[in-house]
């Protein structure tokens, strides 16, 4: 990760209802309404630094060209659009084939990037096998750092949840 934020805190107006952060520069500035203490907020100041430089990891990977690299060193097709989603909770990664497009789950910007690679290399193959068949595995399998990359999706794993959907450890053996 990058270097860490400053914070600095500001009590805001009597018609703020919401602590809410900023970015300006190296600085969050952390907005909170005058009810709270200081002391109240800074627990929830330095969960949005958190955040905030999570999110900066993930926009200085360029998903796009990491892709295209991968797709061209591993023999398979590059996407149309690849995008990340904050919205995907429940599954690493996902593919459209009939569109070939791939959405990469938020928090993957936070791993290790062998680990964002494996499961760029699992959605690129499902642009040639749209299902978890023997032929797709032997195509993600290619990757070098397949079998550590499942292990560390499966410590990381989906609260709630026995296993992640983009791995189907039935035909892993």
């Amino acid at each position: 990760m990058a270097q860490q934020l400053n914070i600095e805190l500001r009590r805001g107006t009597p018609r703020r209802r919401r602590v809410e952060g900023v970015l300006r520069g190296d600085t969050l500035v952390v907005s909170y309404p005058q009810r709270l203490s200081q002391a109240d907020v800074w627990p929830i100041a330095h969960e949005l630094r958190l955040r905030m430089e999570k999110r900066l990891a993930r926009e200085q990977i360029d998903l796009p060209e990491r892709a295209r690299k991968l797709a061209k060193q591993y023999g398979l097709p590059a996407p149309a659009t690849i995008e990340w989603s904050d919205r995907q909770m429940g599954r690493w990664g996902s593919c459209t084939p009939a569109d070939r497009s791939i959405r990469l789950s938020a928090r993957l910007g936070e791993f290790p990037l062998w680990v964002l690679d494996y499961v760029l290399i699992h959605e690129l193959a499902h642009l040639v096998h749209a299902d978890h068949s023997p032929r797709f595995h032997a195509l993600v399998n290619c990757y070098p750092k397949a079998e550590r990359a499942i292990g560390y999706l499966i410590a990381k794993g989906t609260e709630g949840e026995d296993s992640d959907p983009v791995l189907d450890l039935t035909t892993l053996e």
